[in-house]
């Protein structure tokens, strides 16, 4: 299915907003991609994001092959674990009606790629926020998805950042996020997002002695909370099962700044010390084009949009590493220099 947020909706066709007018549009416009704030959404009493629809978009992930969409692990409660300790449990769809006992986080990945009913939302999103921010959003988006969450009460889901700017809009239960600034270095040191966007999703590091710089807000049914990229958050659920919807997507912009910190990375590891993202407008789209070159034509997920040309170019790295290394034994071996 194209993630194309342009694309299936005729000129004339009646949209349902996914969000509900703001009061106060330039807010909407001078913190959209810049700070996180809260807005009202229209998700919560439709039948899209009931258990048992959910349970079949789940099942749908398992037979149309993208198992890997479908994650059950076992909870964190703590705001500094990795995603790593939150070791996996048997992807069985009776996990949804175990959650309020089984201390479970269950994902459902990008359910937008296999069912279109959730691909509409996620145009219908673009649209609005394109609406509200005033800007062209639609034309510069890259890829858009829809992912699900579902937790047992009192989950906590660990400290991270993500490359997508997204809108978290919760369906049931009610839940606590921690959002921090994109731009603070010392909380989210250059280092960590070069780390980051070099394949270590869990790059970003929770610093307890920080936390007060965390903006917190209080999520319930209706409500959802705009997610910078880049923005480092945490949540903890409510005393009840949270079920929550992320709407999130890539543009052009972001993915332009992805691959400088892709390259400046690379660079570094072939010991050269290269201008830092935003440095230089010349080379940042040198950077930004040559990776693009390599990357997938067209991505099915997020993973092919920021990490299919970077994985190409590191394993290229890896081989002509492995061939200088075996010249390098040649010349200098045993047997370098005897005359036959």
């Amino acid at each position: 299915m194209s993630t194309n947020t342009s694309a299936g909706r005729s000129p004339g066709a009646k949209r349902l907003p996914v969000f509900a007018e703001v009061d106060d549009r330039s807010q909407f416009r001078e913190s959209f991609g810049v700070s996180a704030f809260l807005l009202r959404h229209r998700l919560a009493d439709s039948p899209l994001f009931s258990v048992a629809r959910l349970a079949n978009a789940a099942e749908l992930l398992l037979s149309s092959g993208h198992g890997d969409n479908f994650k059950v692990n076992h909870a964190t409660h703590r705001p500094g674990a990795s995603f790593a300790e939150m070791g996996a449990k048997q992807k069985l769809l009776t996990a949804i009606d175990e959650l309020p006992d089984s201390d479970s986080w269950i994902k459902l990945s990008n359910v937008s790629r296999v069912d279109p009913d959730y691909m509409d939302v996620v145009r219908t999103a673009i649209h609005d926020v394109e609406e509200l921010s005033g800007q062209p959003i639609v034309s510069r988006v890259t890829l858009a998805g829809l992912s699900v969450f579902m937790a047992s009460p009192n989950v906590v889901t660990p400290y991270h950042i993500d490359h997508e700017a997204n809108f978290l809009c919760q369906i049931s239960g009610h839940k606590e996020i921690y959002l921090y600034d994109p731009n603070d270095r010392e909380l989210l040191p250059s280092g960590e997002i070069e780390e980051f966007y070099a394949d270590n999703g869990t790059a970003a590091r929770y610093r307890q002695d920080l936390q007060s710089r965390g903006r917190r807000f209080q999520l319930a049914p209706g409500v959802a909370v705009h997610h910078p990229s880049l923005a480092p958050h945490w949540v903890r659920n409510g005393t009840e099962v949270s079920i929550s919807v992320s709407i999130y997507f890539c543009t052009r912009e972001l993915d332009r700044r992805a691959h400088v910190y892709q390259v400046n990375h690379l660079l570094r590891k072939a010991g050269i010390d290269p201008k830092p993202a935003g440095h230089s407008g010349v080379l940042d789209s040198l950077k930004s084009g040559g990776m693009q070159l390599v990357s997938k034509r067209r991505p099915a997920s997020s993973t092919d949009l920021l990490y299919s040309g970077f994985r190409r170019l590191q394993s290229f790295a890896r081989r002509l590493r492995a061939v200088r290394s075996l010249a390098h034994r040649l010349v200098t071996g045993p047997f370098a220099g005897q005359k036959k």
